[in-house]
């Protein structure tokens, strides 16, 4: 009763102040210091963390599942909400992060959890061919499968070989022509590459190791040259395969989805990285060489405390009010096929600086549910933007769900975690021209409003 006494009296404070208007609809936590103080008002009624689960849905009037369809102005954006709502069961706190420095022996161990036992690494050195071409050094081997593919196009031009080299070919002859440069190329490679020691790797770039000489792993460490930060590092059994960008479409395959999974989080559990949860995965297809098309499953993980994690968007960055301040999701997208894992990516690594909050006020669902009607048809609403194109969308939204997430602090370089709804789902759009959907795997975040003092986070920055 206590509790709920102190939430009404913070609740008639924000609902005068805080709650977000159609007038203004960019509020992306103006008053950090309010929302904190807010967050930990309750703290001092409260006991000790208990170690049962907490039944949100009923603490926060919560349905379990949100149905509604709203219209906006002139009928062109269409939200249709059919939404499973999603509840941690356990409190959500508030998070200082910093975004992650590795040190040579964490990146090494990062390497060896992904790297065969045997494996080596070798040099990317380049090599002149000719006076005014160069290519990376390989050995003849490597060469065995481009030479392969570029042959059987050749031969078979008509009947399906052009389809592999649409985007960087549009002749026969100038397939033939690269072939001719290949051969060229594998006749100068030596038999093995040259092997390069751990401890003669560089911190950052681009490192290649194999186990034949015929297949190269890449990793790629990728940071930011005034601070040091790791903005990605990413790691691919065969640099001929792209195996880590996603397309965002279910595909079906006839991989098992538990076997792929399983393969996924046994991985996950010996990265140097800390605790992560699987938040989603879908069949897709990712590019072989030659633009082959090679099924997989897609599994996004994201770092979890406890029972509580972060919640995972398709969006890659948000930012406050302030100019060029964004701040990158963490996130790690791991990719398996029928061989096992086929690529990993882990997007802007973080480490915890500290907890601000154990346990946060938080406002109740209605209130939720009245920004989010006020602020669905107006966030990000490109169809008011005056124009004569006779498109359509509909919003359909099929998740709704209370997590973490990472927005900037006010005058920092560190991330606050804090607990926020967001709405998940795809669009639907028509025009005259075009009639889809887009990103079907329901990972679009259409409003993310802060679950402490309502104001709306711009997860798109």
């Amino acid at each position: 009763m206590k509790r709920m006494m102190i939430l009404c009296l913070s609740l008639l404070c924000l609902l005068s102040a805080c709650q977000p208007t159609p007038e203004q609809p960019f509020v992306i936590q103006n008053d950090q210091e309010k929302m904190l103080e807010t967050a930990k008002g309750v703290e001092e009624s409260k006991p000790e963390p208990a170690a049962e689960p907490v039944d949100f849905y009923e603490w926060l009037g919560a349905p379990r599942t949100f149905q509604k369809k709203l219209s906006g102005t002139g009928g062109r954006l269409q939200v249709e909400v059919d939404a499973e709502v999603i509840l941690p069961d356990a409190e959500l706190p508030i998070i200082r992060v910093t975004q992650d420095r590795f040190d040579r022996q964490r990146l090494l161990a990062f390497v060896d959890a992904l790297l065969p036992p045997e494996a080596e690494f070798v040099t990317p050195e380049v090599m002149p061919v000719g006076e005014d071409k160069t290519y990376y050094l390989r050995s003849k081997g490597y060469y065995v499968r481009i030479i392969q593919l570029m042959q059987w196009a050749i031969d078979h031009w008509d009947e399906g070989g052009s389809q592999h080299f649409d985007n960087d070919d549009s002749t026969r002859a100038d397939v033939e022509k690269r072939l001719a440069e290949t051969l060229y190329e594998q006749s100068l490679a030596p038999e093995k590459m040259p092997r390069v020691a751990r401890e003669d790797l560089k911190m950052d770039g681009w490192w290649q190791a194999t186990v034949d000489d015929m297949t190269l792993f890449d990793i790629l460490l990728l940071t930011n040259p005034w601070d040091g930060t790791v903005e990605r590092l990413e790691y691919r059994r065969d640099s001929l395969q792209n195996p880590n960008v996603c397309c965002w479409q279910n595909i079906p395959n006839d991989i098992p989805r538990q076997q792929a999974e399983a393969a996924a989080m046994e991985l996950v559990q010996q990265l140097p990285i800390g605790d992560f949860t699987l938040a989603v995965g879908w069949p897709e297809a990712y590019d072989d060489y030659g633009d082959a098309r090679v099924p997989c499953w897609r599994f996004w993980f994201t770092r979890s405390f406890g029972r509580v994690s972060e919640t995972i968007t398709n969006a890659s960055c948000t930012r406050e009010e302030g100019y060029n301040h964004q701040r990158n999701y963490e996130k790690l997208l791991v990719t398996v096929d029928k061989d096992g894992v086929a690529g990993v990516r882990y997007d802007a690594p973080h480490v915890v600086e500290e907890t601000l909050a154990e346990q946060t006020n938080l406002l109740p669902f209605a209130t939720i549910e009245e920004i989010f009607d006020k602020m669905i048809l107006v966030y990000d609403n490109l169809l008011n933007d005056g124009t004569r194109d006779k498109s359509y969308w509909t919003y359909h939204i099929q998740k709704v769900r209370l997590g973490l997430v990472n927005i900037p602090e006010k005058n920092s370089e560190n991330g606050l975690l804090v607990p926020a709804w967001t709405f998940l789902g795809y669009i639907h759009y028509e025009s005259p021209y075009e009639n889809d959907d887009v990103g079907t795997n329901g990972l679009k975040p259409f409003l993310t409003i802060n679950a402490v003092d309502g104001s709306i986070i711009d997860r798109e920055g």
